[in-house]
């Protein structure tokens, strides 16, 4: 992993995309903890299924710059698997788990969106923020 600046705005942008990264993980335990007929699973499969493609338009914007995301971050595998819940957990732990995990993202977003210089780059992380957003509204409804 590099030592760049904490104030480089890749660094900013990788961490955005490790944010994201532990996010999928976690959304993987939380789905298998909600019966799939709440409301809830629904909304973790469409969270995990964004999940994984800002992660991907991540990387694809690191590769645009010519940078490896992997000189930023551990890979997935090098990564601590988190452990979440032991045992049965209803669907208020889990929301809350995950509500906790989307703002932490959002906060990495907000500094990211901070430090951009690229146009390109501000727009993707908009575009995440407002997808983001949108997922932490629904999850209060439920």
């Amino acid at each position: 992993m590099t030592s760049a600046s904490q104030h480089d705005p890749m660094v900013a942008l990788n961490e955005v995309l490790s944010e994201v990264i532990d996010m999928v993980m976690a959304l993987r335990q939380a789905h298998r903890k909600v019966p799939d007929t709440h409301e809830l699973h629904a909304e973790l499969d469409r969270l995990f299924s964004d999940g994984r493609r800002w992660a991907e338009l991540l990387v694809a914007a690191d590769t645009a710059r010519g940078v490896s995301a992997l000189d930023y971050m551990p890979s997935v595998a090098g990564r601590q698997r988190p452990d979440l819940w032991h045992g049965p957990v209803g669907d208020e732990e889990v929301r809350r788990v995950v509500a906790g995990q989307l703002d932490r993202l959002a906060e990495h977003l907000r500094v990211a969106l901070s430090e951009q210089v690229d146009d390109h780059v501000r727009e993707l992380l908009e575009r995440i923020n407002a997808e983001l957003q949108s997922h932490l509204d629904a999850l209060g409804r439920l």
